[in-house]
């Protein structure tokens, strides 16, 4: 009975997941290269999904070879369609086209003036072989003519694909060109084509999931550039800028950054690429000057999926893991090329994309993450203690909510990026996206290092740290750590003050919904993973881990992977560990390995991640592991529980044992690993390089001064008077313990009601009268 009622609900997990496969809109960039020959990208070409219906967008060089990779029949598509008649958009139409003959279905041929003639003068040219092959399935060219429809389009146009809405626009470019939006339950995705400006398309492409758009003016690591002309910013003086250009043949990166702005688009997706690699830091310093939503550089065989929006459960992605932005792979020595497979160091976390990060600047000081559903503070203020944190966020009305949180320690982690650097207490680059969030570092002129700039949690350890010390988890997003950290000063028994940052929404993250599946693995619909129920029961370094990973086909599945480093996160229960419960940080339906630790206590593994932690002088030389049992460090002679069992460190990938740190933290190099599978992965190929950052927003936000750095988000005194006479603290902003005049004149300042005055919220000089 038991096996039945677990068959049941695994048969009821994978019907919800072809149900949602039937309702979401996708797209999948066949080809993302340009007319000059490139081996590693095909020329233009998309296809367009939504359950059975598949409609192929331009057949560049290279289509027929990608769409097989993909496994898809050009006999099976519903519709070709062009954007305009260059070579390389339709150089593949005649094969394609002549298997789509071949097939039984009923399929659309529509594009720019002209389509019908290329259609026509190539059913003529190819008769003979036509009518061969169909003759033997006694099929007839006459018969087969009728099962198609070929149109010539002028933009304006509206029609269906199946349940898909097709709209056209007429798009300037050196010859006649559409753009097409594709519009299916509620989710929509734009095809530009190559264009110069066009001042129609942002209300075309109005509110889009993806916008996938001409790449001119991009910047690539081969020193190719296309159309980088200078132009402003502005609508209106690009638009007389193209006007004057006769002949240009595509946007520039302002043109299109703007574009996007906008048409207020979810993501700009570009592609049409002249050569292989992006010089991402370079190109995102120009399109982000206008557009600040998720951008993508796109590649061959990459797929985009829309949010699906219908009201069927959303229980499999309640917990929706976001990629931890890694794109630039390692040894355990340096940067190397991106590993496939088979190759030493494969299976690390540049090889598996998962989620990528995508938020939204509401503009009235918070942030949503597109993928959790969570919306956050994006000013943390100043440090406050635990307690008053607690009481503080009762009371804060920011974007007109008042149902703000202190987050749990699984919702803080899901910001974390590691992109981000750093080198001993020296900040480096952030382990946040400051393009979004505000990120300070520690304050040097108040004998603080760089790094001390932690974030608190709700979430308290439920055990006890170094000498029997009440302890909050929080993460650093200088050094990239998860650590338990001392409510009070043991030196002084005065509350600790850490940075806050409030959340809303989702209240189901972090929240696993584990079932034993009764053959040694464990699936979380929470969070769409599937985890090998016991671990690796012995110690490996970084190498072997991947190895180990790369290798296994437990259960009769080849596709396992050493899991990042929120995806092995995402598995602590932080209401267990071996002070109160006497077992690993991990729910009891998974068989952790007990071990003597360096005490000689029985405690449980550190468990290696895939994911390259970038510290110290040789930054390729650790990984990221998560304490399952307690987080050990040696001060004065004592082996102790310094940061609590959940913590997340790193490790030597390579070496012996030792410890390190202000905290002594006892190094092991031979981890633990249990593996992971499934998840909504996309697998870069080799032309995916290290450069592939634009998830990442691997940008040089640390400014130096010789006193303090803060990020380029973090609000600055300047010339303000107003902020110069009263911030204390040194924050950029005015809290109500600053300030001398009343509670009812600071509340008249603070427009937002965040608890602060800004330099935009406050005067230009000090008020009149202050000291009353």
């Amino acid at each position: 009975m038991k096996k039945v009622v677990i068959a049941l609900i695994l048969l009821s997990y994978q019907l919800l997941n072809v149900a949602n496969a039937q309702e979401q809109l996708t797209a999948t960039i066949i080809g993302s290269g340009s007319p000059i020959y490139n081996e590693n990208r095909a020329s233009a070409s998309a296809l367009i999904s939504a359950g059975d219906t598949q409609i192929l967008v331009d057949m560049g060089n290279g289509t027929q070879a990608n769409l097989a990779k993909l496994g898809v029949e050009p006999r099976n598509l519903s519709a070709l369609i062009f954007t305009h008649h260059h070579l390389d958009h339709n150089e593949e139409f005649v094969p394609i086209f002549i298997r789509s003959l071949l097939g039984r279905d009923k399929f659309t041929i529509v594009g720019p003036p002209n389509t019908v003639k290329l259609t026509e003068l190539n059913l003529e040219l190819y008769r003979e072989d036509i009518d061969y092959r169909l003759s033997k399935t006694q099929r007839t060219l006459a018969e087969r003519k009728k099962a198609f429809k070929v149109s010539d389009l002028k933009g304006g146009e509206s029609f269906k694909v199946g349940d898909i809405l097709v709209t056209t626009l007429q798009v300037p470019h050196t010859i006649y060109t559409l753009a097409y939006r594709f519009d299916f339950n509620e989710q929509s995705i734009v095809i530009t084509g190559d264009l110069t400006y066009s001042d129609k398309l942002p209300s075309f492409a109005q509110n889009a999931d993806f916008m996938i758009i001409d790449s001119g003016g991009m910047i690539m690591k081969d020193g190719r550039q296309k159309n980088n002309r200078k132009t402003n910013n502005t609508v209106t003086k690009n638009q007389k800028s193209n006007k004057k250009k006769k002949g240009n043949a595509h946007l520039n990166l302002a043109d299109s950054s703007s574009i996007a702005k906008q048409a207020n688009v979810k993501n700009l997706v570009y592609t049409h690429f002249n050569s292989t690699i992006v010089d991402v830091d370079a190109s995102l310093a120009e399109i982000q000057k206008n557009y600040r939503g998720n951008i993508i550089f796109g590649e061959d065989l990459m797929v985009l999926k829309t949010a699906i929006t219908s009201s069927k459960p959303k229980a499999l992605n309640s917990y929706a893991i976001v990629d931890t932005g890694q794109r630039i792979a390692y040894s355990d020595k340096r940067v190397i090329s991106l590993p496939q497979d088979k190759d030493d160091f494969f299976s690390q976390d540049a090889n598996y994309i998962i989620n990528p990060p995508s938020y939204t600047d509401n503009q009235n000081g918070t942030v949503t993450d597109n993928v959790t559903g969570l919306v956050w503070q994006q000013d943390m203020g100043q440090k406050i203690t635990f307690e008053d944190a607690l009481q503080k966020v009762k009371n804060v009305k920011l974007g007109g909510y008042s149902d703000w949180r202190v987050p749990t320690i699984k919702e803080l982690y899901s910001l974390i990026q590691f992109s981000g650097s750093v080198k001993g207490d020296k900040a480096l680059y952030p382990f946040i996206d400051t393009k979004y969030f505000n990120q300070p570092i520690g304050n040097t002129r108040a004998n603080e290092r760089e790094i001390d700039a932690q974030t608190w949690s709700v979430t308290e350890y439920v055990g006890k740290t170094m000498k029997n010390d009440d302890t909050v988890f929080g993460v650093n997003f200088v050094d990239g750590r998860i650590k338990g950290y001392p409510k009070y000063n043991p030196r002084t028994s005065e509350p600790n003050k850490m940075y806050f940052r409030f959340v809303r929404g989702n209240t189901d993250y972090g929240k696993n919904n584990f079932v034993n599946n009764a053959d040694g693995t464990v699936s979380d619909k929470a969070t769409g993973l599937m985890w090998q129920q016991a671990d690796s029961n012995k110690g490996l370094n970084w190498q072997q881990a991947l190895q180990y990973a790369q290798h296994s086909t437990f259960g009769g599945y080849s596709d396992w992977r050493l899991p990042n480093a929120k995806e092995l996160q995402s598995i602590v229960d932080y209401t267990r560990s071996v002070e109160t419960s006497n077992s690993a940080a991990i729910d009891p339906i998974f068989k952790a390995t007990s071990i003597k630790n360096e005490a000689g206590e029985k405690d449980y593994p550190y468990y290696w991640s895939s994911t390259t932690h970038l510290d110290g002088p040789v930054q390729a030389q650790g990984a990221v592991y998560i304490a399952f049992g307690k987080a050990l460090g040696k001060m004065r002679g004592t082996t102790m529980d310094v940061h609590g069992a959940g913590s997340q460190r790193s490790d030597p990938k390579t070496g012996e044992p030792t410890s390190r740190g202000p905290q002594g933290d006892m190094i092991r190099v031979k981890n633990y690993v249990r593996l992971v599978r499934g998840g909504d992965v996309f697998i870069p190929t080799k032309e995916l390089s290290e450069n592939r950052s634009e998830y990442s927003n691997k940008s040089t936000s640390l400014i130096s001064s010789s006193t303090q750095r803060l990020s380029t988000q973090s609000i600055k005194k300047g010339n303000n008077k107003f902020i110069n006479r009263f911030d204390k603290n040194g924050d950029g902003k005015v809290e109500l313990s600053e300030f001398k005049a009343s509670e009812q004149r600071f509340n008249h300042f603070d427009k937002n009601k965040d608890g602060y005055i800004s330099a935009e919220e406050g005067p230009t000089g000090p008020p009149k009268n202050a000291s009353r």
